[in-house]
């Protein structure tokens, strides 16, 4: 079985952002990947949020979901790839997130992991505890241990795992930070080998007079010191925008780092890069590799990122195979509000792909018991769009075309005689 977990952070910018954004009400609602056949983009993977409460997040925050949905798209369908579910305290803390993986022969959703959070009464994380689904019950494997200092910054993150009943050490990562500005300085890692802890790898950081984040050095323990290994270097313009992103590595041979990429940015929309001008450096000489182009709405939220190779023999940028695209679809919402759930499962389930939609929207219904269903597409407004009706039946497939409906957030709302169920569409033509 094909168990793939997306990574959706590979080339997004978010590392250009060093502060803490104040949250938005505009949260994270769909997700999109296209990869380039050297003619056009090919649907990839797609995964979908839900949210309740009033919580929310985008890409450079948290994403305080209900559910998470990813499917992968394969010999022009959609399927079931993995779903990840989240709950939280009544301070909003995360308490737990499940993991679940699509059995195709059974159709279901199976247990994969479950990750649970515990906290102090000033709400700070103390401990995170890793299960196993054994098939019936949930099965510890490892836990985390989180230290802090008296202004509330992470000193130590312990790794332990569980082994014939008790929990033993693995690894751990120490914090040091400037006693002035807070900002950290070094984190050092040790693995714990024969009951003696043994540095593994350090990171040093070095910040502007602006305290902006200027290199971080990454060294590698080679029994008796630290071994240079690569190195970041930024640079910031009068404004505060990270222009250049310069990563070298150390040579043992001469004892000195060379230049392998440069990252070049610019077009900023408030510190946001609209291009990435990605470089190799061979013998001294730079030559362009990939160009990155960015988008974002009226909240700063990045909502496309597209990649471009470099033809050398043409001199220019230019689509080719392999090539990546990828979408973001937001709502918007009103923080702290406490409401229901915007996508419920009663007496049944659904699947509504793609996500986004371009021309046509697939439903896959099953119930757990026959009845007639009314459906209606109503936008973020309330209003009705579409309005049909099924026959009473225990399953239902039906493809609804969405060709004159505008881009945006809508839901699909599947009321049967015994059972409802609501669902999020995008739309982006």
């Amino acid at each position: 079985m094909k168990r793939k977990i997306l990574l959706f952070t590979l080339a997004i910018p978010v590392i250009l952002c060093q502060n803490v954004i104040a949250q938005t009400a505009s949260r994270l609602v769909a997700e999109a990947s296209w990869i380039n056949d050297g003619v056009s983009f090919q649907y990839s993977d797609t995964g979908f949020y839900s949210y309740s409460h009033g919580r929310g997040g985008d890409l450079n925050h948290t994403l305080m979901y209900d559910n998470y949905t990813v499917m992968t798209y394969d010999t022009g369908t959609y399927t079931n790839s993995w779903n990840y579910i989240k709950r939280y305290d009544a301070n909003n803390n995360d308490t737990s997130t499940i993991a679940q993986y699509w059995d195709n022969t059974a159709g279901v959703w199976v247990p994969f992991s479950n990750t649970l959070y515990f906290y102090n009464s000033s709400n700070k994380l103390t401990s995170m505890v890793t299960q196993a689904w054994s098939g019936s019950v949930w099965y510890p494997l490892s836990r985390n241990l989180y230290t802090y200092n008296g202004t509330g910054k992470l000193v130590n993150d312990l790794f332990q795992v569980y082994s014939m009943g008790s929990y033993s050490n693995t690894s751990q990562k120490t914090y040091y930070y400037d006693a002035i500005t807070n900002n950290l300085t070094n984190e050092t890692d040790q693995d714990y080998i024969s009951s003696t802890w043994i540095y593994s790898n350090l990171w040093d950081y070095t910040y502007t007079s602006a305290n902006q984040l200027q290199s971080t050095t990454y060294k590698t323990w080679n029994g008796s010191g630290w071994d240079a290994h690569t190195k970041t270097i930024n640079t910031y313009n009068v404004s505060g925008d990270m222009t250049y992103k310069n990563i070298q590595s150390y040579s043992m041979l001469d004892s000195s780092w060379h230049d392998d990429t440069m990252h070049t940015y610019s077009g900023f929309i408030a510190h946001n890069p609209r291009m990435d001008v990605v470089q190799r450096n061979d013998t001294g000489t730079w030559f362009n590799v990939m160009q990155y182009n960015y988008a974002y709405n009226s909240y700063n939220q990045l909502t496309v990122l597209t990649g471009i190779s470099w033809n050398d023999p043409s001199s220019i940028f230019e689509y080719a195979a392999g090539d990546p695209r990828y979408n973001y679809y937001y709502g918007t919402y009103n923080p702290g509000e406490v409401s229901v759930k915007n996508v419920t499962d009663n007496g049944g389930s659904a699947n509504v792909y793609p996500v986004p939609a371009q021309n046509t929207i697939n439903v896959d219904l099953k119930w757990d018991a026959v009845q007639s269903a009314d459906l209606m597409i109503y936008d973020a407004q309330g209003r009705v769009v579409r309005h049909w009706e099924t026959p009473a039946a225990a399953q239902y497939t039906s493809s609804v075309s969405v060709d004159n409906m505008a881009d945006g957030l809508y839901f699909l709302s599947i009321t049967g005689t015994q059972g409802k169920i609501v669902k999020q569409i995008v739309i982006a033509h």
